[in-house]
């Protein structure tokens, strides 16, 4: 009754109000029996046949299965053909055997201690996904139901089933989700504390992330873990979060089944007809402690004892259909025997499996992707020059009729000019990487805090006509016809929901390029659980891949400790590569590249010029395979002058440079260089500046690192042959126990070690914050370290500005 709507809530009292309204048919109660069967005996046997293992099973809310299943019946008839789940941990298993159907046999063969036959590092059992498409008996139409693998995180998941929902809508043209749905399971407890909850509720109405409503079911243990109710929420209900996106809360008694199935079916007749989320309160409890080996008595003594006199809902509800003469003894006792009978021959079957295979648990394959391409091949990512015109030239124009904001002319003009000029800005790159996706029909789709304009307003990818309101217009979306969809689309401000969204949308079709961009990469932290338990290691535990393309903008420019650091180090530190590698291989120079891609769990780069940025991005596409990259964007240089790329750059075979070389004086003229500096990222600018200014262009070199992870070591390895006696140098902007240095320094010492040499650092000392907020400070700063990478005394930098 808290909707403000009052259709609405006309609309849920001829559901509730009429007379025998819960009332089901004879047959309806025999399914229903049925299905509380399969939900009890699974996790009777399961305890019967593995008691010391943890399960966490689904011992008092056992109507949950056939709630999810009438869930699944209702929607269906109502024209549904694709559920994706997103759950915890408790009922994990039981959801996956009896409500999509996963064979018996390869569930139970996880409890066993088979060795994995093949790639992945594995998860355990009750954090696995499944995808199977399957007849839905009662509607008679195919499904497909999907639960996405998630960590321990709970709640983490939500956001990645939206955007999973999402991405499979818009590629099957279901622009109102009519056919597509997500189903949300919670606990009691996190669906109250778990802030991501409301930050995924609050993308439920904007336009470029709303999947046209959820089901979401809690399953209220009336406990946490051992906490109680009363400390861990402030409010009556665990769903109260859900009156802030206005969605009805039915809550029910699972000890009356038959209530629970009227309930699915009003909250699936609901999404249908308002296209609005609903919240299903399964008030149960939990007959163990948190898992089967964990003692509840501890903390909740009198709650436990009440709990061991409590009948099964299979009991009670056995009693109820004897007494109604729906059933006979002799109809229960064959139903019983019968599912017994079943699980007993999985688990004889389960005995003769040799391996467990991490394939058969994936949410989202991709089968025909990889069966058409060679692994170990990288395509150009080179493009036509009339392509390359054709682009900014649309790029550069806006419709007649328009009134465009006088300042963005001049940058539309100024866009046309840069083609004349043969030096293209970093906002050209971006939209030539785009643009000429989009002309080969991908799909492109950019998110985050205002990336249309830009935070630094480079971008403008959607215009705003001066004197209309809401008139808008992006070009990038009016290259050809035919051409790809490309959804720019400015967040809310969120970046744990948001990326998680942009995670569940690069995972359902890999010919697609999908970015998520920080405002500052500082404000990535906040997601940080979506970067560490599914992006760097989803591909290891649920062999998962995902191109997905994390923009975070990262340079020391005096804006302080929250302005300035996309931390780097950490990224860096989640590499599965090793620091020392077995140089023979890198003679191996032509598949060494695209191995190295092959095995890394994702690409971190910084790039230096806006032709590179382009490369990378089209190379997330023209990958034989997908892995995610973490790209430290820029700032200052999206306007730097010197960070310019000729028109060549983005021509036909041309390709990304891992390593950009010295090409001044120095490289004409190896043997008397003294230092080879290597860097990565905008501090090379402020390098070539204090170079020129202390006088030292012909001696030191000054090598860019663009690509950190896969580590370029053949690439390295030529430039440190190449400058055989001048001693060897990282320069960084960032703190000494910050930045690449702890990643980048035994993997370059380890290419030294023949010749006897080891690279030294020069850069900020450690600190605990990321930057100064000062600007003289900052000042100071920069001219140490250009003072320890050129060898010189301070005072020669005295003007010197970065």
């Amino acid at each position: 009754m808290h909707l403000n709507n009052l259709e609405q809530q006309d609309w849920i009292r001829r559901r509730f109000e009429a007379p025998r309204v819960t009332e089901l048919s004879h047959d309806q109660k025999k399914v229903l029996f049925k299905r509380l069967i399969r939900s009890t005996k699974f996790e009777e046997f399961l305890a019967k046949k593995w008691p010391s293992e943890k399960r966490f099973g689904l011992e008092g809310c056992e109507v949950l299965i056939p709630a999810m299943k009438q869930v699944i019946d209702s929607s269906s008839t109502l024209g549904v053909d694709s559920f994706v789940i997103g759950m915890p941990h408790r009922g994990r298993l039981n959801v996956l055997a009896n409500v999509c159907r996963q064979p018996l046999a390869t569930i139970l063969s996880q409890f066993s201690t088979l060795e994995p036959a093949d790639e992945g590092s594995g998860d355990v059992k009750y954090h696995l996904g499944v995808c199977i498409e399957r007849l839905n008996r009662q509607s008679q139409k195919n499904v497909k139901i999907a639960v996405v693998a998630n960590p321990s995180h709970l709640e983490a998941v939500d956001p990645v089933v939206m955007g999973k929902v999402r991405a499979e809508a818009f590629y099957a043209g279901d622009e109102k989700c009519d056919r597509t749905m997500a189903i949300l399971l919670h606990g009691d407890a996190a669906f109250a504390g778990q802030g991501v909850v409301l930050e995924t509720f609050n993308l439920d109405d904007l336009p470029s992330y709303t999947t046209h409503g959820a089901i979401h079911i809690v399953v209220n243990n009336q406990i946490g873990f051992t906490t109680d109710p009363r400390s861990s929420r402030s409010s009556p209900y665990c769903t109260d979060v859900g009156r802030v996106v206005g969605c009805p809360i039915f809550h029910v008694n699972v000890d009356d089944p038959e209530a629970v199935m009227h309930v699915c079916n009003v909250a699936a007749d609901w999404r249908k007809t308002f296209k609005k989320d609903v919240i299903v309160d399964l008030v149960c409890y939990r007959r163990h402690g948190h898992n089967e080996l964990d003692e509840p008595m501890f903390t909740q003594p009198l709650m436990y004892q009440r709990i061991k006199q409590t009948k099964t809902a299979l009991e009670k509800y056995q009693e109820k259909i004897l007494n109604e003469g729906v059933a006979n003894e002799q109809y229960v006792k064959e139903e019983l025997t019968k599912y017994g009978s079943i699980l007993e021959d999985a688990y004889e079957n389960a005995q003769k499996v040799t391996y467990v295979r991490n394939r058969d648990w994936l949410d989202s394959p991709w089968d025909d992707f990889f069966k058409k391409r060679d692994p170990l091949k990288l395509p150009s990512t080179g493009i036509e020059q009339e392509n390359i015109e054709q682009i900014i030239g649309k790029f550069s124009q806006y419709p007649e009729g328009f009134n465009l904001h006088r300042g963005l002319e001049r940058t539309l003009k100024g866009r046309q000019q840069m083609l004349k000029d043969n030096s293209l800005d970093w906002a050209c790159g971006e939209a030539l990487a785009f643009g000429s996706l989009l002309k080969e029909g991908i799909h492109v789709r950019l998110s985050g805090q205002d990336v249309q304009r830009g935070t630094f307003s480079h971008r403008h990818h959607v215009l705003h006509d001066q004197k209309v309101d809401q008139k808008i217009y992006n070009p990038l979306n009016d290259l050809s016809e035919g051409q790809g969809e490309y959804t720019v689309c400015n967040s809310s401000l969120s970046e744990y929901a948001v990326l998680g969204f942009e995670l569940g949308y690069s995972m359902v079709d890999p010919n697609s390029l999908v970015i998520w961009e920080a405002q500052f990469g500082d404000f990535s932290n906040t997601a940080q659980c979506i970067i560490d338990q599914f992006i760097s290691s989803g591909q290891s535990k649920w062999i998962r891949q995902s191109g997905l393309v994390m923009l975070l903008p990262h340079g020391y420019e005096g804006m302080g400790p929250e302005h300035s650091s996309a931390r780097p180090e950490r990224f860096l530190q989640m590499c599965n590569e090793d620091d020392e590698i077995d140089l023979e291989k890198i003679a191996f120079e032509g598949t060494f590249e695209a191995q190295q891609l092959h095995d890394t769990n994702w690409i971190v780069a910084n790039c230096t010029t806006p032709a590179n940025i382009y490369h990378l991005l089209r190379r997330q596409v023209t990958m034989p395979f997908r892995k995610p990259a973490v790209v430290f964007s820029p700032k200052s240089l999206l306007r730097h002058p010197m960070a310019r790329s000729p028109v060549e750059d983005f021509q036909s075979g041309s390709n990304f440079q891992r390593v950009i070389p010295e090409t001044g004086a120095p490289s004409q003229n190896p043997p008397d260089v003294k230092r080879v500096v290597f860097c990565t990222g905008k501090v090379y600018y402020d390098m070539v500046a204090a170079r020129k200014h202390v006088g030292k262009e012909n001696d030191v070199a000054l090598v860019r690192v663009e690509q950190l992870s896969p580590f370029p070591y053949d690439l390295v390895q030529q430039e440190c042959r190449k400058y055989q006696g001048a001693e060897i140098l990282w320069a960084q902007e960032e703190h000494k126990n910050m930045g690449a240095w702890s990643f980048v320094q035994p993997r370059i010492n380890s290419l030294l070690s023949i010749d006897g040499r080891a690279t030294k650092y020069a850069g900020r000392l450690p600190s605990s914050s990321p930057a100064t907020g000062n600007k003289f400070t900052h000042m100071q700063e920069q001219k140490e370290m250009m003072s320890k990478v050129f060898g010189v005394p301070k005072s020669k930098l005295e003007g010197f500005k970065a």
